[in-house]
């Protein structure tokens, strides 16, 4: 072999070995970096998916229906009449459709919002207050503690019922 032989079976051997081709055919391909931006936007994409996803899900699985009592008075006169008054308050996220209130196991009276009943028409809003002033019938004694049972529905089918007291005070 001569030398010129000899170098140009080294340099094939060498194209050979780093693993070219020695004529190379021409490819089409996508570039490393724009391989990689696509790379990074379906991942972000993705991400987003699933974080839309668990925050969708996660807040229909905090949706609470409370109501907190603001004001509660039970007031006995000299004449002998009492007057019983309470407003409450949606402390939740979803709208009570219903909102009734028994004092010392009487019958239930419906709360109201701007003069009207908490009904499905007439919901009671989260943050909104409702409010009922009658004279309960019955006996009672000043300086006695009666329960209150405030029981509501809300627009989900669920309900929430609570029980305080008030003592009834001469008025």
């Amino acid at each position: 072999m001569t030398a010129k032989s000899n170098n140009r079976t080294l340099k094939f051997s060498r194209l050979i070995h780093i693993g070219e081709k020695p004529m190379m055919a021409k490819r089409k391909a996508v570039s490393p970096l724009i391989a990689t931006i696509i790379l990074v936007a379906i991942c972000v994409v993705g991400g987003l998916l699933v974080y839309s996803a668990f925050t969708n899900y996660f807040s229909i699985m905090a949706t609470k229906g409370q109501i907190s009592l603001e004001a509660v008075d039970l007031v006995k006169d000299t004449g002998g009449t009492v007057t019983f008054s309470i407003t409450a308050k949606n402390t939740g996220n979803k709208p009570a459709v219903s909102l009734t209130v028994k004092l010392a196991g009487g019958a239930a009276q419906n709360l109201k919002v701007a003069g009207e009943n908490v009904s499905d028409s007439n919901p009671l809003q989260p943050a909104q207050s409702a409010s009922l002033t009658y004279s309960p019938s019955g006996t009672f004694v000043v300086g006695n503690t009666y329960n209150i049972v405030i029981e509501a529905k809300f627009s989900d089918g669920s309900t929430f019922v609570k029980t305080e007291s008030v003592m009834c005070r001469s008025g």
